[in-house]
């Protein structure tokens, strides 16, 4: 049973307020613990409630659960930053898609009650650490709960770059660029990509070119205990950017050693009772509609 809850918010985030309100009073009602987070929550009227603020770099120490009140967007933003805390993290969907945010705003308070109470789906789902290095030197350092991204920037020249596995070469290509995925992440940009769908119980990595220069270049699925190393062929005259869920980028160039390797510690993800993921992926990827 969860006492001390921490609730996050979007960070342009009025548009969440309403259901923010809602759940506090809801929560505070039930004698629970409730902290908000400073950086999307700043500008929520805490004085109402009794409660308080915490930057989110504490926050994950003070907590038992983790509720994100946006979108699946949000939802990867705050995984990132409480997963070495351990702390499980459950979405309310305020967004459109809600592959990670399963519960609705009409179902919300219901939901949060058959939480607090220990009556929940749970699993463990595996996010990516990317390292970039030049000159020995460490530029980028951070994780990715759906993907990493090598992607060409603005010029229409394709970027040619070297895939290594475990220390041994998978492929040379010339490409647009490349998502290293996870199970979660499969269902994002990967797919577009034509990569395949992975069930979120798997630990494993699925590796998606993007516009490939030959046909023959297809994704690639490989154990999550994997190493993976990005080099820029010498010889390569575009540049690119690594971009990690969307949202944190770094430029790289011939000089650049990208790594890329499961993160040590898994995030507990929470469902309502029942949740099944393949009833999910039928509503959301519309499969079995008849056009």
């Amino acid at each position: 049973m969860f006492k001390r809850v921490g609730i996050f918010g979007k960070y342009n985030g009025i548009e969440s307020w309403e259901h923010i309100d809602k759940l506090v009073r809801h929560l505070v009602a039930r004698n629970k613990y409730v902290l908000l987070d400073s950086a999307s929550c700043r500008d929520f009227p805490c004085d109402r409630y009794g409660i308080e603020t915490m930057d989110r770099g504490q926050l994950a120490e003070h907590i038992d659960v983790a509720i994100v009140v946006g979108g699946d967007g949000t939802f990867l933003d705050v995984a990132r930053s409480i997963v070495d805390e351990e702390i499980p993290i459950l979405g309310i969907n305020l967004g459109r898609l809600g592959f990670l945010t399963d519960i609705s705003p009409s179902e919300m308070l219901t939901t949060i009650d058959e939480v607090m109470n220990g009556i929940y789906e749970s699993e463990h789902r595996n996010l990516i650490h990317v390292t970039i290095e030049k000159n020995g030197q460490i530029e980028f350092d951070q994780l990715a709960f759906n993907d990493v991204v090598i992607h060409k920037t603005e010029s229409p020249r394709m970027i040619e770059f070297e895939t290594m596995v475990d220390g041994r070469l998978l492929n040379s290509q010339r490409s647009d660029g490349m998502i290293i995925a996870t199970p979660t992440g499969s269902t994002a940009y990967a797919l577009s990509a034509g990569g395949p769908i992975l069930d979120p119980r798997l630990d494993v990595l699925s590796l998606v070119s993007i516009n490939p220069h030959t046909m023959s270049t297809r994704p690639y699925v490989i154990p999550g205990s994997s190493t993976v190393e990005i080099r820029p062929h010498k010889n390569c005259n575009g540049s690119a950017h690594i971009i990690c869920d969307g949202q944190l980028t770094h430029h790289i160039d011939t000089e650049h050693h990208t790594t890329v390797t499961r993160h040590t510690k898994f995030i507990k993800m929470i469902h309502p009772k029942g949740h099944d993921h393949f009833e999910l992926l039928r509503a959301k990827l519309r499969w079995g509609d008849k056009f």
